[in-house]
C-alpha cells in the first residue's frame, strides 16, 4: 500500500523523531496497516486510478482507524516514528505481507472448498 496517502509531518530530531506521546505499540499498528493495506488494493483493483479513489480511500481509512481505537494523526504520527528505522520497519512489513500472505492462502482454500 502506498502509504504516501497520509502524509507524515513530524518534527525530526537529530537522532530520528520524538517517541509520540500517544505511540502505537509494534504489535498494534500492523493489523492497522494490513487493513489500509487491503482497503488500498480494493479500491485499486476496482478503480485502477487513485485520483478516482483517493477520496473514499480517505473516508474508509477513517473506518479502519476509528475500528482499531486511533485516529489518521495518532497513526501517521506511529508511522513516522518506526519508518525512521528502517530494519525495524522492514521487520513491521514482513509480519504485514506474512499475515496478508496467510489470509490469501486461506481464501484460496476456501474457494477449493466451495
Amino acid at each position: 500500500m502506498s502509504l504516501s496517502l497520509f502524509s507524515c509531518s513530524q518534527e525530526v530530531k537529530d537522532n530520528g523523531p520524538e517517541k509520540p506521546k500517544n505511540l502505537i505499540s509494534q504489535e498494534a499498528i500492523i493489523p492497522i496497516i494490513i487493513d489500509l493495506q487491503l482497503l488500498e488494493s480494493h479500491y485499486h483493483r476496482t478503480y485502477s486510478r487513485p485520483d478516482v479513489y483517493h477520496g473514499a480511500l480517505d473516508s474508509a481509512s477513517a473506518i479502519v482507524f476509528t475500528d482499531h481505537g486511533v485516529d489518521k494523526a495518532q497513526f501517521e504520527e506511529s508511522y513516522a516514528y518506526y519508518a525512521f528505522d528502517i530494519e525495524n520497519m522492514y521487520l513491521i512489513y514482513e509480519a504485514t505481507l506474512d499475515s496478508i500472505n496467510a489470509q490469501i492462502s486461506e481464501a484460496g482454500q476456501i474457494q477449493q472448498i466451495d
